[in-house]
Order: structure tokens, then sequence, then C-alpha cells
């Protein structure tokens, strides 16, 4: 499995493991965010995310249909899409959201 970042922030947050500049993001949830970023790497597949109970994996709908979602913590939420081609299956991280907010 690949993951592959679409928000260029993001980005940089995983490539630097901190923000930098103004914080856009509580630093609690930054450090989830990295946390999870850490489990997605290492799973082999979309499956093994949905094994890991704790992270709420869950199919999205209405305006992301087509999206799914892994908590970070109780509010905030990692949107991704997933991408298959013949040989890899590819989570394309889109952004990360309050869900509440």
């Amino acid at each position: 499995m690949q993951i592959i970042i679409e928000d260029d922030y993001l980005e940089g947050v995983i490539r630097n493991g901190k923000e930098t500049g103004k914080p856009k993001f509580p630093r609690e949830v930054i450090s989830g965010f990295l946390r999870k970023i850490g489990q997605m790497k290492s799973a082999k597949d979309s499956n093994d995310l949905r094994a890991i109970k704790s992270l709420h994996f869950e199919k999205l709908s209405g305006t992301r249909k087509g999206r799914y979602s892994i908590r970070v913590n109780n509010c905030w939420r990692i949107i991704f899409r997933i991408d298959n081609n013949e040989r890899i299956e590819i989570l394309a991280v889109e952004e990360l959201s309050n869900h509440y907010g």
C-alpha cells in the first residue's frame, strides 16, 4: 500500500515532523496525526487499517461519498480516498478535518 499526501501543508508536517510557521492545528492533533500516518504507512493494505478498531475506519457518505476516515481523536479525522491500480492500493490523504467544527 502506498500513502500519498495531497495537502501541501500536511505534507510539510509529515516531512518536518511538526508544523512550521503559524500553527493551523492544536499540538495534540498534530501529534495524533503523525501517529496515525505512521500506522497507515505500516499497514499492508486498507484491511489492516479496518482491523484496528481504535482507528474507527469509516466509509463516508453525502458530499464525501467515495471517501473514508480514521480518527485522530474524538473530534479530528484524517479524510482520504482509496485508489486501486493493478499492483498496489493507494491511500490519498486529502485533509485533516475537525469533525464537529
